[in-house]
């Protein structure tokens, strides 16, 4: 998963329409954040979701896949996600 939110970015500008607007400054009001920052989380999260999936597995995998999700009550793109965290964190612990 980047990282991206704690080191400093590149700014882009983008247009929204009033509505999708006012419903973003809501939503970071009731979180405690910018409208910036709610809405650079937003972006990553689409991009890292749309990323994985696209990711071709085996049908074997991905009934695998499928089958722990519903186990966990996840989405299976949602579990991909939590395993690929978990072992890129335990990748820095055995540095």
């Amino acid at each position: 998963m980047r990282t991206s939110l704690n080191n400093v970015g590149k700014r882009i500008s983008i247009t929204l329409s009033d509505e999708i607007l006012e419903d973003l400054e809501i939503w970071a009001q009731q979180r405690g954040q910018t409208v910036a920052g709610l809405a650079a989380l937003l972006v990553e999260k689409a991009v890292t979701e749309a990323q994985i999936s696209t990711i071709k597995l085996s049908e074997d995998t991905s009934a695998s896949l499928r089958e722990l999700a519903k186990e966990e009550g996840l989405t299976p793109a949602a579990l991909a996600q939590k395993l690929l965290v978990k072992a890129l964190k335990q990748k820095d612990y055995d540095k």
